[in-house]
């Protein structure tokens, strides 16, 4: 065996020379450390024990070998757990054993976290319970391990209850990663680490509170999180963005902003995460101001110019400003537009009707080569659809195809959304068939579009096989549900749909889903029903069941119910143009023609105008 051109039988002949030597500083321990590795690595024991007879007879002290040794294996493990090389960890186990240093617990402890950071489990566990000694990190890295692992939580809180019975004090690494582990939010072990903490004094620990207030987050439990919070003795900047980020996404978008008022009151000096955080606060179009004195706060404090920054800025201004010039400006200033930029433009392109210009964008970003993620396939396809452009959209499914994102959940339903919004039942059945997963909205898509088509009945009988199947449809799936039962004339089913929502799913109709209602009997020719339902439900001032009603009598030239309907419309929405309009339509088929320019003048007394209507059509050729 050669160690980097040097014989092992050399290194031997070597260290038998220093054992006779003359000068005492000639011995081993001046050797450079990497040999000294190297040696322990490849098992020579042999001599590195002659080693130890030498030191002695040449009155060494045997507190140096010691610590030389000591000094070398743990230098060595920790070389290893940086290049998780478990090859020669093993090996090095087997000098602790032959070595048997039962004091070194922290030598025990790395090669613990050598198998942990591995992932060998199993071996991690035997040598945790053969170690001649065990303090808090052996627990903490065994717990840590496990709660990463496949095995779950409850290994680690066994562990954790053992650790007390042995008598060693958990300390906050233990509880900020108990808490902070998959599985115990959804438990009730939560509360019970809380209050053991709190018994420990370590709940104002900033690590622990961190946890906890991340931990009652994911349980929606806000004001739990925010009393962890306040026991945080030594807010840290970590502390205050797991605060403001938990805000953020349990939707209390105005105690976010309060937390940040309360960080620049005490004078913490942000960072790039707090302000992406703050800015996705800003959602609407009244909270543009709000959402540029952010964009100040970014620029004063110079990480404007930082990309997570700018495309969180990107999203707001799309969501908030129309025509996307704001959002435009940002994406143009950024030095680095990843592809998180890329795609936030796109998506706001699409969300603000652009749909040419998100076309345009995608394009652009192929040409830079930027490679696509599931999330901007799930954002272009949408403008393909809206845009009726089948061929294109087909082209961007080959290259989802070819790049092994067809078996996102999102792709997969962008896809068959996009192929019922250009017309392609049969494609958009295949992309829902040939799904490996799919959720709620792959269901929901489903039904909604076949409604659109007028597939009523296969409609049903994909609501039935997701019920069938375990999913539980949401108010979403209901609502097109009943509109494919409305425009498929399947009343008795629609009417069965919308009790077993009631009654069987516990879904809570919305005024939407009672328009629905409305306009399915209103189409089937049973108008008093209609009026009979908005009656028994107790919705007389939803102006929307009303127009829906109005509707139904233009189609049936109902003209007394018609005018109930009008009129109710008239008081609950002065200003809304419809009702004089279907009613003026009413007139006109009845051939009461002064009655349908009086109301026609009554439009125009009233300063309202009727809108001009439009359409469009695809062009062959162009662009």
């Amino acid at each position: 065996m050669r160690l980097k051109g040097i014989e092992l039988q050399s290194w031997s002949k070597l260290l038998n020379l220093t054992t006779y030597h003359t000068l005492r500083n000639t011995s081993l321990f001046d050797l450079p450390k990497h040999h000294i590795n190297q040696l322990i690595l490849y098992n020579n024991f042999k001599t590195f024990s002659s080693l130890t007879n030498s030191s002695v007879r040449h009155r060494h002290p045997f507190e140096q070998l010691e610590y030389n040794s000591y000094y070398h294996l743990s230098n060595a493990l920790q070389d290893c757990i940086s290049a998780h090389d478990i090859r020669t960890g093993v090996s090095i186990h087997t000098q602790l054993i032959k070595l048997n240093p039962d004091g070194l617990i922290s030598l025990w402890n790395k090669l613990l976290n050598l198998y942990c950071k591995c992932k060998h489990i199993l071996h991690c566990r035997l040598l945790f319970d053969q170690m001649p000694q065990r303090d808090v990190v052996s627990f903490n890295t065994i717990i840590t391990a496990y709660t990463r692992s496949d095995y779950g939580i409850r290994e680690g809180l066994l562990l954790y209850v053992r650790m007390q019975e042995d008598g060693i004090k958990p300390n906050h690494i233990t509880f900020s990663t108990l808490v902070g582990a998959r599985g115990v939010a959804s438990s009730q072990s939560m509360e019970v680490l809380h209050a053991q903490a709190i018994q420990y004094g370590l709940s104002s620990n900033e690590f622990v509170g961190s946890s906890l207030v991340d931990g009652y987050a994911k349980r929606m439990r806000l004001e739990d999180s925010i009393r962890a919070f306040n026991e945080i003795a030594e807010l840290d900047l970590v502390s205050w963005n797991i605060m403001i980020d938990v805000c953020v996404r349990n939707g209390h978008d105005q105690h976010a902003l309060r937390v940040f008022s309360s960080l620049r009151l005490k004078g913490v000096q942000f960072d790039g995460f707090t302000l992406s955080s703050v800015i996705k606060t800003c959602s609407e179009p009244r909270e543009l101001g709000q959402g540029m004195q952010l964009h100040g706060c970014a620029i004063k404090a110079g990480l404007a110019s930082e990309t997570p920054i700018s495309n969180a800025l990107i999203t707001m201004y799309s969501k908030c400003e129309k025509r996307m010039l704001s959002s435009m400006k940002v994406f143009e200033g950024i030095l680095a537009p990843n592809i998180i930029s890329w795609t936030a433009m796109v998506a706001g392109f699409m969300q603000n009707g652009l749909n040419e210009d998100a076309i345009g964008l995608y394009q652009k970003m192929l040409r830079y080569e930027v490679k696509e993620n599931e999330f901007s396939f799930a954002s272009i396809l949408p403008a393909y659809g809206g845009l009726a452009r089948l061929e294109q959209g087909m082209q961007v499914h080959a290259r989802i195809v070819k790049s092994s994102l067809g078996l996102d959940i999102s792709v997969g339903n962008a896809l068959i959304d996009m192929y019922f919004k250009c017309g392609s039942l049969p494609d958009a059945k295949l992309a829902f068939k040939t799904m490996e997963r799919r959720d709620v909205v792959s269901w929901t898509v489903m039904v909604t579009g076949l409604g659109q088509h007028g597939e009523g009945k296969e409609a049903i009988d994909i609501l039935k096989a997701m019920i069938s199947e375990g999913m539980r449809p949401d108010a979403v799936t209901f609502l097109g549900s009943l509109f494919a039962c409305s425009h498929g004339g399947l009343v008795e089913e629609g009417l069965q749909v919308f009790r077993s929502m009631i009654n069987v799913h516990n879904v809570k109709p919305r005024r939407e889903h009672y328009a629905c209602v409305v306009d399915m009997l209103g189409r089937a020719g049973r108008l008093e029903e209609a009026e009979q339902f908005i009656v028994d439900m107790g919705i007389e001032s939803d102006v929307l069941v009303w127009e829906a009603l109005l509707s139904a009598c233009r189609t049936h030239g109902e003209r007394e119910l018609g005018e109930r309907s009008a009129q109710k419309i008239k008081e609950l929405d002065p200003k809304n143009d419809g009702p004089y309009v279907l009613l003026a339509n009413i007139y006109a088929d009845k051939g009461l023609w002064e009655d349908k320019g009086r109301v026609r003048e009554s439009l125009g007394v009233c300063g309202l105008k009727k809108e001009a209507g439009s359409s469009w059509v695809a062009l062959p050729h162009t662009h």
